[in-house]
């Protein structure tokens, strides 16, 4: 039984039979079809000749096609030219009957069709990957234009006009790089033109995206489009294997890529920049808002700067979609005697020491310009400053150091120890990375620890004519070279292991810094969890009792049981009195065992700590951007095995959690 390449009803099959019967001396049976593929293929190409009304009611006639399709269709299907103007007479009314398909989801997306256009087509102007805009009218609604006489309607669409075509590069999952086409049209009226993901007004020079789903292709770059299903599977490499961007882009181009055609190799920046757009249309379109950019900037990256800002902006505080999520694994739900149902929700808050580039002083959270700067523009002139940090004096040029000389000795002994291999080491272990951003780093790049923060202190010489101690005492000079990271990432993890909210602690992971993380987290005092686990806990509830600060007052504040366990003072009475979780009944169960994990969040941490050499040179923008969108994600498929297991995940109202408090929840 003969299973044709193309899905056509049967009436659809009965006709081909019948023409093939006109046209047997040319093509057979699976000649036809593969003309018919080729047709619907071209169709878009063939119709941008065409005005709007004649591209979808009916083919062109034989003299209304190009040269160039005709001579493709003849080479790929083995006939000749004049064989092939027969041919299109009898099989264009069927092909153009048939839906339009897209060659990603349809059975076109073949090697032979693909090969067939590397051959015949890209030489005469033609792509497998036709990219044109979704629409052949200006979309504005003010631009439009008045009918002829006789003509029903008083106003109509304006035609886009002006095609501009662009050679480009199309990076597929399934056949690697193949070259492809992009055209844009104009609107002369209001200066819009329009490109297949998006329009740019010349007055407004924006750069607004298309609400739509079908998309398969991203325009990256003007002459770089990216398959979805490329970038979905870079981001599953990135979510479940830690793998960094420059492995993906050599994976892809040592796996993926095949040897079709000459075309370029996938790189780093074209990777980033397809996913953050990616990443971004995906959060807006479920936001149900729309993407607008400056069309004229220096860059991708300083282009999509602005829109990672505004996600990064939102999801500050409660903003991340699983923020008000609960279960049968983080909370528990009883039902008082009068009917009311308690709700005791336990989630966990630890930090996790990875960190990206930050200014020098302490605990500014001043973007840098630059990863490579050591301050930020507000402290920029403090860079000219001797970098011992108990002098004020200018450095001299050349160096970081002033002329004293024992500052001096100690940038010397700061260089001579920076080029030692146990230095090296030694950084490395403290860093505590799993692997390196890149598999195979190139011989020009620098040395990934080449500027880190590095404190030196001033070696012990001791004098032996004296045992004494020195009239100044027993101070030494410090010095700071290199520049300074953050210091870690906060996490807020349910007992269930869904994170329910990210900071960056600047300074260090100082109880005052856990509170206003929480207050910031949970806003309203509805919104607090009743159980907010943390290996220091005992001092922050010390540090809530003496500022009089009731925000928690209603919240259980235990140490998690490892660290109660192995890491407090037995004899520590104000731990073991307000902090101990064997305090509380509600944490165990009839049979003694802990209803709740406080562990979730050392599990969270072992893996956003396997970011650390992906994340550990970002600009800041696109770090905080990373990492939230990681989290998401990985929250989405922690809630599907949750619900697989019959786990009852579900979300309480947010705008029950984040109404605000009463006066009565305050006092």
């Amino acid at each position: 039984m003969f299973s044709p390449k193309v899905s056509l009803a049967f009436s659809t099959l009965q006709s081909v039979i019948n023409v093939q019967a006109t046209i047997s001396d040319y093509l057979d049976f699976e000649g036809c079809l593969k003309y018919i593929e080729l047709v619907q293929i071209l169709k878009p190409t063939i119709a941008l000749s065409l005005s709007p009304s004649e591209s979808t009611a009916r083919p062109p006639r034989i003299d209304q096609l190009t040269v160039d399709v005709n001579e493709f269709l003849a080479l790929a299907t083995g006939i000749t030219y004049d064989a092939a103007k027969l041919v299109w007479q009898a099989l264009s009314p069927i092909a153009w009957s048939l839906p339009d398909l897209d060659p990603t989801t349809s059975q076109f997306s073949t090697r032979e069709n693909i090969q067939s256009f590397l051959e015949y087509g890209i030489s005469r102007g033609l792509a497998f990957y036709h990219f044109l805009p979704p629409t052949r009218f200006c979309i504005d609604p003010c631009c439009t234009k008045k009918r002829k006489l006789g003509e029903t309607d008083t106003l109509k669409r304006r035609e886009l006009a002006e095609p501009s075509q662009v050679k480009v590069t199309v990076y597929t999952r399934d056949h690697g790089p193949i070259p492809g086409i992009s055209t844009s049209l104009y609107c002369r009226n209001c200066h819009t033109r329009y490109y297949s993901d998006y329009y740019v007004n010349s007055q407004e020079s924006t750069r607004t995206y298309y609400v739509r789903n079908d998309s398969h292709f991203l325009h990256v770059a003007e002459s770089v489009f990216i398959e979805t299903r490329t970038l979905d599977l870079f981001t599953s490499m990135m979510l479940s294997a830690w793998t960094s961007v420059s492995n993906c882009a050599r994976i892809y181009n040592d796996s993926i890529a095949t040897a079709l055609c000459p075309t370029p190799e996938l790189n780093i920046e074209e990777t980033w920049n397809g996913l953050l757009l990616y990443w971004l249309l995906q959060d807006l379109a479920e936001e149900g808002e729309i993407l607008q950019l400056v069309h004229h900037a220096p860059s991708q990256a300083k282009r999509l700067q602005p829109a990672l800002q505004a996600r990064n902006l939102r999801m500050v505080g409660p903003g991340q979609e699983a923020w008000n999520h609960i279960c049968d694994l983080c909370c528990w739900i009883y039902e008082l005697p009068d009917g009311t149902k308690v709700y005791i929700l336990s989630v966990i808050t630890d930090g996790v020491t990875i960190g990206r580039p930050t200014c020098m002083v302490q605990d500014c959270d001043v973007p840098l310009e630059s990863v490579k700067d050591r301050y930020c523009p507000v402290h920029q002139d403090e860079d000219r400053v001797c970098v011992v940090t108990t002098c004020s004096d200018l450095a001299e040029a050349g160096h970081r150091t002033c002329t004293i000389k024992s500052h001096r000795s100690l940038e010397e002994y700061n260089s001579e120890h920076n080029k030692a291999m146990f230095q090296l080491k030694h950084r490395l272990a403290r860093l505590s990375t799993s692997q390196p951003s890149d598999s195979i780093p190139t011989a020009e790049a620098d040395t990934p620890f080449s500027d880190e923060e590095v404190v030196v202190e001033q070696p012990e010489q001791p004098d032996p004519q004296c045992d004494g101690k020195s009239e100044e005492g027993n101070l030494k000079l410090r010095a700071r070279f290199g520049r300074r990271r953050t210091h870690n990432e906060e996490l807020c993890v349910a007992s269930c292991g869904v994170i329910l909210g990210r900071a960056t602690f600047y300074g260090s992971e100082a109880p005052n810094g856990v509170r206003m993380f929480w207050k910031k987290l949970f806003p309203t005092r509805r919104s607090l969890p009743n159980v907010l686990w943390h290996d220091n806990n005992c001092r922050i509830a010390a540090m809530l009792q003496k500022d009089n600060d009731t925000y928690f007052s209603n919240c259980a504040l235990p140490v998690d049981v490892f660290h109660f366990k192995c890491k407090h003072k037995i004899n520590d009475d104000h731990c073991n009195a307000n902090c101990n979780p064997y305090l509380w009944e509600d944490l165990r169960t009839p049979e003694g065992k802990w209803r709740f994990s406080s562990s979730a969040a050392e599990q969270a941490n072992a893996w956003i700590g396997g970011y650390q050499a992906i994340v550990r040179e970002m600009q800041a923008d696109r770090y905080e951007f990373f990492l939230d969108e990681m989290i998401k994600r990985r929250n989405r498929n922690i809630i599907l095995g949750l619900r697989k297991k019959g786990k009852e995940p579900r979300s309480i109202p947010r705008e029950y959690l984040l109404r605000p408090d009463s006066p009565e929840c305050l006092a």
